[in-house]
């Protein structure tokens, strides 16, 4: 599993990266930690003659080997399977306007990459994932700028409804009680199923699985169907509740439900979701709601 993890210089960042390195201590994921630093902001001393961005004098930088150390504290020094920190806090320029650490330590199990980008953080993040093949792309945003980002109000949405992969949208440090997941269940992947599980062992929470219905849809058939998935999480020791709701009310559903903490949503191609939830509904979602929003591809 490969995740990126992008960051910025504010709080909902560092929450952002402990459930990364929560989500990474149980499936041992190759991570990528990236920041993205705007084109136009005047770097001074921090590029020095050879091309390099020193943490001492660039404050991106400095965060990204913040957000470094914190997610290599949440593991036990044996038993980390990521390179100890080698004391180096700058970046190299592997590509133009690309730069990257260069770790000295090479024997480790799982690789954890620490990158900036130069550019629009949307942009930025997206090409990132598209060059690393990312299978899950994780943000923080800001519950009190309509879910923005520090440099970029709109950039946790345009990740989370352009990216080809998963994307989880962490908020605020609120503890989630009950997970609430909307499924398509003729077409959801093996690897979101997984993902879900794995979400629902991290926090300890309860799972609620959501059938999804057209008026003509019987609800024997729709029962039926949702088995197979029932039966899945049960063998993993999950006892999901089972809620079944038509198409026509899935708004108010969401609006209803979204409190609780985690709201994930199966919008993988030809997702019946993709009908019933355009970007603009979406993006509503993820500006106005309390609860995280995991969207599974």
């Amino acid at each position: 599993m490969k995740i990126l993890v992008a960051v910025d210089q504010k709080k909902y960042s560092t929450h952002a990266v402990k459930e990364v390195a929560k989500l990474a201590a149980n499936t041992w994921a190759n991570v990528n930690l990236l920041a993205v630093q705007l084109k136009n902001i005047g770097r001074g001393k921090a590029a020095t003659a050879k091309g390099t961005l020193d943490a001492a004098d660039n404050p991106t930088v400095e965060t990204l080997f913040q957000h470094r150390k914190a997610f290599l504290s949440s593991f036990d020094l044996q038993e980390c399977p990521y390179a100890k920190t080698d004391g180096c806090d700058e970046l190299a320029e592997v590509k133009k306007g690309v730069y990257e650490a260069v770790h000295l330590s090479k024997q480790t199990r799982k690789t954890l990459t620490i990158r900036l980008r130069t550019g629009n953080p949307g942009k930025e993040i997206l090409s990132e994932a598209g060059e690393m093949e990312s299978d899950l792309i994780v943000l923080g945003c800001d519950p009190a700028n309509e879910c923005g980002w520090e440099s970029g109000v709109s950039t946790p949405r345009k990740v989370a409804n352009d990216a080809h992969c998963s994307v989880l949208i962490a908020k605020a440090q609120k503890k989630v009680k009950r997970i609430v997941c909307c499924l398509d269940h003729d077409r959801v992947s093996q690897a979101s199923l997984e993902m879900i599980n794995q979400m629902v062992t991290l926090h300890g929470a309860q799972l609620t699985i959501v059938g999804l219905s057209e008026t003509d849809t019987l609800r024997s058939e729709l029962e039926r169907k949702l088995d197979n998935i029932l039966r899945y999480y049960q063998e993993r020791d999950i006892e999901p509740w089972i809620e079944l709701v038509d198409l026509a009310s899935l708004d108010a559903f969401i609006a209803q439900e979204a409190r609780w903490g985690l709201m994930a949503l199966w919008m993988g191609k030809q997702s019946i979701l993709e009908k019933a939830l355009p970007k603009s509904k979406v993006n509503k979602l993820i500006k106005a709601s309390e609860a995280s929003v995991l969207i599974l591809r």
